[in-house]
């Protein structure tokens, strides 16, 4: 805890020396202080903290670019598991009580802090700083003096922010990243200097990077990269924009590293890819639509769940746009013949099989499985994050998966369908209830009979158009209904409308999940 305000206006700082020293792998360095404390600042790598007072143990990992503080009369032991040798600064400084009459001009120690934690920080032009006090060889020079005390202030200032508002400045950061990820999507075609970037969070580089990989799953510097390769592929695909228009249209001014980069992700050349998508194709299911959306290809015609039930229409509809292709859900044998009198026809029965496959297969009708397999990498990574996320927040907490299209019409989600069950009790293995081992998609008309399933927790999936007055009203039944259990958490993610099977709708799910995650835990 902190002192007392008051108390806190007749501390003062006073600067002693500043100690540099590297860490070998898998070595340690024992630090002791007195009446003074020390700010520990760690300039390369990642190192373990042991930190021993007043007969309390912390221990917690430092990262590159933080700050640590060791309180008087205590023993920090220093560990360095990384693969390379780790660089710290010690600076050590004393906080005593201002003179008063009383006190006939005696200083005595004290201690910023009550309690014993350890408090791993960052703060801006924390390494403009560190320089600084890196110049300091004991020299008597009033001006570097009086910059050190600044520095000092400044960087106990930042200490007490922290002890006191932690969730505030985590939050600043999360708001600042997702402000950094809209940007990239919206201007990913403008030149970006991540450092810059980096800088302006107020967090430091270290710690920037750290938290955009924590919401993203990428590094900033992949992810404007993916987004830029991604426009590209639409572009090459459905315009007529060449090889040169396209490099500079998504953020490449040198169309020969655009064509090199190209080649390195996707497996082929800008100009290998154009020839293997310059087909006009007709779609005829809108989850099939969604696996070709992350090869890059647009249909030409894409139809509507309902067109079979007006086929003839459908057909003329079909024939006018002259396609090369026809890719189609399962027809009958009627519809199919006719179909195969206008274009060459894939039909893929999507309900049975896993879409990831499904996405390879359809991925080979254009030789594009490289780019296929460079999606799902990606994908994957994301995953990962995610996955992170809902250990986090869930734990072993089991959570039943809910569709909620409006307040009389949920469908349940179990074990036994592949729709969202691959994706949230799978890939990011949330914990299903018992009750939902041995249903496939259930249909109720109220949230009774959703939590006549004897499940505390459930995740809604609810479509962007939603206002938020719905899950407000969805929030407060759940409780209502679940009053006399302890834990009874409800969580919400959008989804586009409407709610479909494929590879773009996924990738949504999961961003929308840690996005939703990220919020509600800070």
């Amino acid at each position: 805890m902190l002192q007392r305000h008051d108390s806190m206006r007749h501390l003062r700082l006073e600067y002693i020396a500043a100690e540099e020293f590297k860490l070998p792998i898998k070595q340690h360095k024992d630090i002791f202080t007195l009446d003074e404390h020390a700010f520990g600042f760690i300039l390369q790598e990642k190192v373990k903290i042991n930190l021993q007072a007043k007969h309390v143990h912390r221990t917690g990992t430092g990262l590159c670019g933080e700050l640590f503080l060791i309180p008087p009369n205590s023993q920090c032991t220093i560990e360095n598991n990384s693969s390379a040798s780790a660089h710290l600064i010690m600076i050590r400084f004393q906080c005593t009580d201002k003179p008063t009459p009383c006190s006939f001009g005696v200083e005595q120690p004290r201690s910023l802090l009550d309690d014993v934690q350890l408090y791993c920080f960052r703060t801006p032009q924390i390494r403009s700083w560190i320089q600084d006090f890196l110049s300091d060889c004991g020299s008597s020079e009033p001006a570097l003096y009086y910059q050190l005390q600044s520095h000092l202030y400044a960087m106990v200032a930042a200490l007490m922010m922290y002890v006191q508002n932690p969730r505030e400045m985590e939050q600043d950061l999360v708001a600042y990243v997702e402000q950094t990820r809209q940007y990239m999507l919206r201007k990913y075609q403008e030149s970006m200097d991540m450092e810059d970037i980096a800088r302006l969070s107020g967090a430091g580089s270290s710690r920037f990077y750290q938290a955009f990989r924590r919401q993203t799953g990428l590094s900033p510097h992949k992810f404007i990269t993916k987004i830029r390769l991604d426009a590209s592929l639409s572009l090459l695909a459905n315009t007529e924009s060449s090889v040169i228009d396209v490099a500079h249209s998504v953020g490449y001014p040198d169309e020969y590293y655009f064509s090199r980069l190209f080649k390195k992700h996707m497996g082929i050349t800008p100009t290998e890819y154009v020839a293997r998508t310059k087909r006009s194709i007709a779609c005829l299911s809108p989850v099939l639509c969604g696996d070709l959306t992350v090869l890059g290809i647009t249909p030409q015609l894409s139809l509507e769940r309902g067109w079979v039930d007006e086929p003839d229409k459908a057909l003329r509809l079909i024939e006018s746009s002259e396609p090369g292709l026809i890719i189609t859900p399962l027809v009958t044998k009627d519809i199919y013949q006719a179909l195969s009198e206008i274009a060459p026809v894939v039909m893929i029965e999507w309900k049975k099989y896993p879409w990831k496959e499904r996405l390879m297969d359809i991925s080979q009708l254009f030789d594009l499985s490289s780019v296929a397999e460079r999606w799902l990498s990606y994908f994957d990574m994301k995953v990962e994050n995610a996955r992170f996320h809902v250990r986090q927040h869930l734990g072993e907490e089991p959570v039943l998966l809910v569709h909620a299209a409006n307040e009389h019409q949920f469908r349940i989600f179990g074990m036994q369908m592949k729709k969202m069950k691959d994706l949230f009790y799978d890939d990011l293995q949330v914990m299903p209830p018992d009750p939902a081992q041995h249903i496939g998609a259930m249909d109720v008309t109220s949230l009774t009979d959703v939590a006549a399933l004897d499940c505390d927790n459930v995740l809604f999936l609810v479509g962007t158009a939603k206002p938020e007055a719905f899950c407000d009203h969805l929030a407060e039944h759940w409780k209502e209904l679940k009053r006399s259990r302890r834990s009874k958490r409800c969580f919400f993610i959008r989804h586009d409308d409407p709610l479909l099977y494929n590879a773009s709708a996924h990738e949504g799910l999961i961003d929308q999940t840690v996005q939703y995650l990220m919020n509600s835990g800070s």
